[in-house]
C-alpha cells in the first residue's frame, strides 16, 4: 500500500471533535470565572456583560476549531466548524435547562452562526500552523 494514501492512525474525526469541545469547555469555564472575578472586583462594569459573553463564546469556539483539528489531515475548516457547533449547542442546552427552559430565538441563531464561523477560522488557523 502506498504510504501517501494511508490515513494517520489517530485521524478519527469524532474523537477530534470531542477533544475540541472539551478544550472549548475548559477555556469557557476559565474565561467565565475570570470575567466573574473582574465583575466582583468592579474592574469592569456590569454593562460589559453584553460584550464579554459573546467574546467568551467566540474564543471558546475558536479554541474548539483549533484544538479539535490537531490530528486531522484535511478538511480542518469543516471539522473545526463542527466542533464549535457541538460546543454551542451543548452549552445552549445545558444553560437553558439550568435557567428553566430553552427559549429559541434570534440570539441562538446568531450564536450558532458566530460560533460556527469562529470554529471554521480555528480549523483554518490549525491548517496554516501545520504546514
Amino acid at each position: 500500500m502506498n504510504s501517501a494514501n494511508k490515513k494517520p492512525e489517530n485521524a478519527r474525526p469524532a474523537v477530534s471533535v470531542v477533544r475540541g469541545v472539551a478544550a472549548a469547555f475548559i477555556l469557557s469555564l476559565a474565561l467565565t470565572a475570570a470575567a466573574a472575578l473582574l465583575l466582583q472586583k468592579q474592574a469592569i462594569p456590569v454593562s460589559a456583560v453584553r460584550i464579554v459573553n459573546p467574546a467568551i463564546k467566540s474564543l471558546a469556539a475558536l479554541a474548539a476549531g483549533f484544538f479539535g483539528t490537531a490530528r486531522l489531515p484535511s478538511r480542518r475548516w469543516l471539522f473545526g466548524a463542527a466542533a464549535a457547533l457541538v460546543y454551542i449547542v451543548v452549552t445552549t442546552v445545558v444553560f437553558g435547562l439550568l435557567a428553566g427552559g430553552i427559549h429559541p430565538g434570534k440570539g441562538n441563531l446568531i450564536d450558532l452562526a458566530m460560533c460556527g464561523f469562529a470554529g471554521c477560522v480555528g480549523g483554518m488557523l490549525r491548517s496554516l500552523r501545520a504546514e
